[in-house]
Order: structure tokens, then sequence, then C-alpha cells
């Protein structure tokens, strides 16, 4: 019995000091050109610097392949700068451009006041935000919450 012990726990060190141990070896450029060329992406952002960043983001990812379906959900304090920040007007204008679908959530618009009037007509509401994400996510959209 002794023996087969020592067989047993040898055999084990042996297993684990033989197997090499894998690390990641992909550059970042690696990792980033995984993106699928016919990938399915949505962001829910609460803040105007983060769906600026993620329009850009959306542009970059139409450019290399128009396949891609790439959503940004709106929920939060954005939807209201969205309405009123003369600045965001030319990202909703890039996002229009590039094929980039805006999906505002009528929950956040109405405790902020805000009326669909008030979105040009490209943008789209939704009842929840968090249930649109939710949605997305079951037909298969990788999704980031920002």
């Amino acid at each position: 019995m002794k023996k087969q012990i020592i067989i047993i726990a040898l055999s084990l060190l042996g297993i684990t000091f033989l197997n090499d141990v894998k690390a990641q070896t992909l550059t970042t450029s690696q990792v980033e050109n995984a993106i699928k060329k016919n990938g399915k992406y949505a962001l829910l952002v609460q803040n105007p610097k983060h769906f600026m960043v993620s329009v850009m983001t959306g542009e970059e990812y139409k450019a290399k392949s128009p396949k891609i379906e790439f959503e940004i959900v709106l929920i939060g304090e954005v939807v209201k700068d969205l309405a009123e920040k003369e600045d965001l007007k030319s990202f909703i204008q890039k996002a229009e451009k590039a094929g980039i679908k805006i999906v505002v959530c009528e929950f956040a618009m109405e405790k902020l006041g805000v009326k669909k009037s008030q979105y040009q007509p490209s943008i789209l509401t939704t009842p929840n935000g968090f249930t649109y994400l939710f949605g997305l996510q079951e037909l298969g959209f990788k999704t980031i919450t920002l």
C-alpha cells in the first residue's frame, strides 16, 4: 500500500512539472483583431463622455466591417444631455452615418423630463434600458455597462 501511494504521488508530481504552463501569448493587436466581422456588440452608457467614446468605438468597428451590429443603450443623466447639449449632436450624426443604433430608456426620459420630440428621428426608445440590454444579450450580443 505504501508503494502505491508513493508511486501515485510521484506520478502526480511528474505530471505537474512536465506539463507546460501556457500563458496568453497573443499580442494586444491579435486580441483586438479577434473582433468578429459579423459580431454583435452593445454598450449601456450613463454619461456623455462614455457616449462619445462609445460612438467612436462603434465607428471603428463598423469601418472594419459593415456587417458588425453595434448598439448604444442610454440610461441615466446622459438621456437628458443627449436632448439638450449641442456638443453631443455631432456624435448622434456620426453614429447615424456609421449605422450605429442609439436606444434611449423611456423610464429615464420620464424621470428627467425629456420628450421623444427632443431627439433626432434616428434615435429609438425603449420602455426600460435594462430590459432592452438583457434582450440584446439573449440575442447573442456581447455587452458592456459603463
